[in-house]
């Protein structure tokens, strides 16, 4: 079909329901993602819509509900490989809802940073954000617009995080399953929720069982500190057990450079089982957070603040699963 009418006139809303053989309302519940029609229904007036080329006017709409159906989507890094997942899920998440989404990357995770993000977000109209912020808000440092936290719980906001210290427990576990004694650990900032709760989960599992011979605490950029390559290089241990697969990268060249086979010599462990962890090159054991429903989950929230602000707080922990690969 033409994407206009023959006379030239923007197809409207009484338009597409002529055309799909539905009431006005239907098109208008289908439109606004109320939720109020069965799928088919649904997928029927969407697709009448689209051959009819017709197009809601945005800033009409927004001058009626007080919304621009735009959400922000502010993440720690664009060249880590976790959190475009998550940002791609955000976004095709978001455009079911029928909200369209600015990603920012605030760099080093500084609060300042992060403010500044939010700052931009809120000046170009955005409705809400999802965010992976470094650090807790304080009472008086509380976003100008709803805000859903992706990785860690905050207190007086909607939260989506894995089981990080559960997978923690699967990784030490699994260890020791497999006969490891003598272990080494790159553990995260520990100011940072996830990296705590991870090592929390697998110290705790390992006492009395492992010797953590070593451990460095490392940044997450795929640069690894002196103390951390000194150590790998000593050879001391049978498993290196890393805050996530990203460094699990790292550790992997590093220890390709130095000739130290894995896992014939050395076994290494990650988390997160980014897309890249599965590739040949790296075959990395790990456990696996579910990337993309952290993102589809966080926007889900989002909406339903933006529908109900007053609505309790809600915080979904998401479960995680160990992947076995060659590098154990």
């Amino acid at each position: 079909m033409a994407a206009e009418k023959s006379n030239g006139r923007t197809p409207t809303i009484k338009d597409v329901a002529k055309a799909a053989g539905v009431s006005q309302a239907t098109v208008s519940y289908v439109l606004n993602n109320l939720n109020k029609v069965s799928p088919g229904v649904d997928a029927h007036v969407r697709r009448v819509a689209r051959e009819l080329g017709y197009s809601r006017n945005r800033a009409a709409r927004a001058l009626k509900t007080g919304r621009n159906n735009v959400i922000g989507c502010i993440m720690p890094s664009l060249l880590s490989p976790v959190f475009p997942e998550i940002a791609q899920a955000v976004q095709q998440r978001a455009e079911e809802h029928g909200f369209a989404t600015f990603v920012i990357d605030s760099g080093m995770q500084t609060p300042a940073r992060e403010a500044e993000a939010i700052r931009v977000l809120a000046e170009h109209g955005a409705d809400g954000a999802i965010a992976v912020l470094g650090s807790p808000r304080t009472a008086s440092d509380r976003p100008t617009l709803p805000l859903v936290v992706i990785d860690q719980p905050m207190d007086g906001m909607d939260g989506v995080y894995a089981d990080h210290r559960g997978g923690g427990r699967l990784l030490a576990e699994y260890a020791i399953g497999l006969g490891h004694r003598r272990v080494g650990l790159l553990s995260g900032l520990q100011s940072l929720y996830s990296s705590r709760e991870r090592r929390e989960g697998f110290v705790d599992t390992a006492l009395g069982r492992l010797d953590i011979v070593w451990e460095v605490e490392v940044p997450l950029t795929p640069n690894l500190p002196e103390a951390a390559v000194g150590a790998l290089l000593r050879r001391d241990v049978t498993l290196i057990v890393c805050v996530n697969d990203l460094i699990a990268m790292v550790v992997l060249s590093a220890l390709r450079q130095a000739r130290i086979r894995v896992p014939e010599d050395v076994s290494v462990m990650g988390f997160d089982d980014m897309q890249w962890s599965g590739w040949p090159l790296l075959n990395l054991t790990t456990v696996r957070q579910p990337l993309g429903q952290l993102g589809r989950d966080a926007v889900d929230l989002l909406v339903r603040r933006l529908d109900a602000p007053d609505a309790e707080i809600a915080n979904i922990v998401l479960p995680v699963s160990l992947v076995e690969r060659g590098s154990t």
